[in-house]
């Protein structure tokens, strides 16, 4: 079971109608529609959200438009929106929303956060990936175990730096670090990582198109796809995102 973000597309609909209309999209893929296992179940509970970190930013000329999806758009009986923050929102209208400041927003915030790791391996000795310790265990199962190869990655001061900054809510090292090797992550090739933000930037991991279709990110070519189809919508198209659960 996870949890995951989706984006859907629907014809233009007021806010306050949003909670009907994307459940009569989403129904033909919640996992409980059939007695036995749906076949093409992909959630079982969902709700119209957004991370607080990256919320969809509204066009400044658009700000306060009743067109789009906040707190004050959505009557609190049909879904329970918090308060975000300037020019932020959880969708709207295509048109209404500004698709490029959400990636230029996910570059900035990646070159941080790899400025900031540039900042702690110049004061830490350099640190190994987990799966230099992992290939150790593989070797000497007997000897040496799973369990020693995280415990003895984590110890190092760089790794356990950045674990401690990602509990402590640092905004450039998030609680996937606490899961994920840094070492391994900023080990990749900084342009190509640096576009993967970008192009994670508006889709989420599934997006739901007009049609009804739904795709996702275990199928190839996927952001890109995601990306282009969401570019090209009709200005009044309206785009919002859930959590889903599975």
């Amino acid at each position: 079971m996870s949890k995951f973000f989706v984006t859907v597309c629907l014809p233009p609909t007021r806010p306050r109608k949003l909670p009907e209309a994307i459940a009569a999209v989403m129904a033909p893929y919640d996992a409980n529609l059939t007695d036995d296992w749906n076949p093409v179940g992909q959630w079982d509970w969902w709700v119209i959200y957004a991370d607080t970190e990256s919320p969809y930013l509204t066009r400044p000329e658009h700000d306060g438009d009743r067109r789009l999806v906040t707190s004050s758009t959505v009557p609190r009986r049909k879904a329970k929106l918090d308060a975000l923050g300037p020019l932020e929102c959880y969708g709207g209208p295509r048109d209404l929303l500004d698709f490029g400041a959400m990636r230029r927003r996910a570059a900035i915030r990646h070159d941080a956060r790899l400025a900031a790791w540039e900042e702690l391996t110049a004061v830490y000795p350099p640190a190994r990936p987990l799966s230099d310790f992992v290939a150790r265990h593989e070797s000497d199962p007997g000897g040496y175990s799973l369990a020693d190869a995280k415990r003895e990655h984590l110890a190092q001061p760089l790794v356990q730096d950045v674990a401690q900054r990602a509990v402590s809510g640092d905004p450039h090292f998030d609680t996937s670090f606490l899961f994920n090797d840094p070492v391994a992550y900023f080990a990749q090739e900084h342009e190509e990582a640096r576009q993967s933000s970008v192009q994670c930037a508006v889709p989420g991991f599934a997006l739901v198109t007009l049609d009804g279709v739904w795709m996702d990110a275990d199928r190839d070519g996927y952001w890109e796809q995601a990306n282009n189809y969401l570019d090209g919508l009709h200005a009044d198209a309206v785009v919002v995102d859930l959590l889903c659960h599975y």
